[in-house]
């Protein structure tokens, strides 16, 4: 989620970026969270170039209603001229005109926050009207992910695919939505394009449902892409010609592709050679269940579940969005419960304070841990139905045994498992491969663990989910 600077803040990046005017170029620039500073940068030989830009257009909009100020900032810092020397042409004092001097930063800061606020709004309104955007929500412990996602994105230079991956419900396509908002992209790439191959939504409100979108086909990825980017090309040309034309487009000039949802295997196996092609100097990113660690050219962004600090935060803002923060009352030790049951995974822990609006908290958790009731048994369905039906037998085995070998070396799975290490070995790289479990460790030493989701899933749900088959 993208917000905008204070008024102190964006004074202090005022004063560093009219510094350094004439200067050399600085990393990062003082204006560069500025989606006005972006929009310059588009047309700009430089950084410098389109701070300047930025600058030069506040203080002429400045010298409309205030000129005093706008003559006072732009002799200081474009002109050179000394302070003293300000202060005598207009018969005050040396410390009385650096007084004025930052009142006048102050009044430029306003006005550009004015501006800025404006073109925000313009270009998000632009952005969801033509792509259908998922509403943008508040993000939660993902700051710093955020930051290195931006910063690989916005880079001239690989990685051209990157994949957000992870469990159902982890928060994805949130991260690539505030991804695509941010104004670094305005900045660094000419057009967006949001294609979703979603084929069920879970909301806690309301449950499972289907999507009525047909599988994503190379020839339907094509259409879409060419009716938002290159609305002149013919979509009734034959699928050569179509993908000919869109190369033509993403290859003339950058844009951002995502492709949402990338869930099942058929759809990324089909897509994905045609994506190399259309890669570069453009960039494609992906949300997906499925790791795509092993796909060459492909960077893997693994999403992970919230830590127990940011997931009670998630859970007193829903709370706070919600109206029920009175109702409910719940203290620190009574979230910390939900968090042990459910962990961090954002869509089950809306799910549990839509449900405390009717139930106690003990009903609630209990509800999951015995994974009763239509809603607890949708979400599960949701997260894992697919995953669980797609492995093997071994996959199924290793999977059910991860809650008593969690954190430990293949060694231990080995021994609980009893299956011969290439079963085990293949085991493992499925149940990675779709999210299932997390690999960490370092290249010496491996080590296995699943999300605390997942482990109240497999104690309970998934033992029913083993009989039935």
């Amino acid at each position: 989620m993208t917000t905008e600077p204070s008024l102190d803040t964006l004074q202090a990046a005022l004063q560093a970026a009219l510094k350094g005017w004439y200067g050399a170029e600085t990393d990062p620039n003082p204006l560069a969270g500025l989606f006005l500073f972006q929009q310059a940068r588009l047309a700009a030989q430089s950084e410098r170039e389109a701070s300047n830009k930025v600058l030069l257009a506040g203080l002429d909009e400045l010298a409309e209603t205030r000129p005093a100020d706008a003559d006072l900032l732009h002799r200081f810092f474009l002109n050179g001229d000394k302070m003293r020397a300000i202060a005598y042409s207009r018969n005050i004092s040396e410390p009385t005109a650096y007084r004025k001097k930052d009142e006048a930063l102050k009044q430029l800061a306003q006005l550009l926050l004015a501006r800025e606020a404006q073109t925000r709004l313009d270009w998000t309104s632009r952005l969801e009207h033509r792509l259908d955007l998922p509403p943008e929500v508040p993000l939660i412990g993902v700051e710093n992910r955020l930051a290195q996602l931006l910063a690989r994105m916005t880079a001239p230079a690989e990685p051209w695919l990157i994949c957000l991956d992870g469990l159902g419900g982890i928060g994805k396509t949130a991260l690539a939505n505030a991804l695509v908002r941010a104004p670094q992209i305005a900045g660094r790439f000419q057009a967006i394009a949001w294609v979703s191959a979603r084929q069920q939504q879970f909301l806690p409100g309301a449950g499972l449902k289907e999507s009525a979108s047909p599988a994503l086909t190379p020839e339907a990825m094509t259409d879409s892409l060419l009716a938002q980017l290159a609305a002149e090309v013919s979509l009734a040309q034959p699928l050569a010609q179509k993908q000919a034309a869109l190369a033509d487009r993403l290859k003339s000039s950058p844009a951002l592709i995502v492709i949402d949802n990338l869930e099942t295997v058929p759809d990324y196996q089909a897509i994905m050679p045609l994506l190399h092609k259309l890669a570069n100097p453009g960039k494609f990113l992906l949300t997906s269940r499925h790791s795509l660690k092993t796909q060459p050219g492909v960077f893997s962004a693994g999403v992970d579940e919230l830590g127990p600090d940011d997931a009670l935060s998630l859970l007193r803002h829903d709370i706070a969005a919600r109206g029920l923060a009175e109702s409910i009352n719940a203290t620190d030790d009574q979230l910390k419960t939900i968090y042990a049951v459910v962990g961090g995974n954002p869509l089950a822990l809306k799910l549990v304070v839509g449900q405390l609006s009717v139930l106690s908290l003990a009903q609630v958790l209990e509800n999951l841990k015995q994974a009763q009731g239509q809603s607890v048994d949708e979400l599960y369905t949701y997260i894992y139905w697919q995953a669980w039906h797609m492995l093997d037998e071994a996959g199924q085995r290793v999977f059910l045994l991860m809650p008593l070998a969690q954190n430990g070396p293949p060694a231990q799975l080995r021994q609980l498992s009893q299956l011969p290490d290439p079963e085990l070995q293949a085991a493992l790289t499925r149940l990675a491969g779709l999210s299932l479990v997390q690999v960490r460790g370092d290249v010496s030493q491996r080590r296995y663990t699943i999300h605390r989701l997942t482990e109240t899933f497999l104690l309970n749900e998934a033992i029913r989910w083993q009989a039935s088959t």
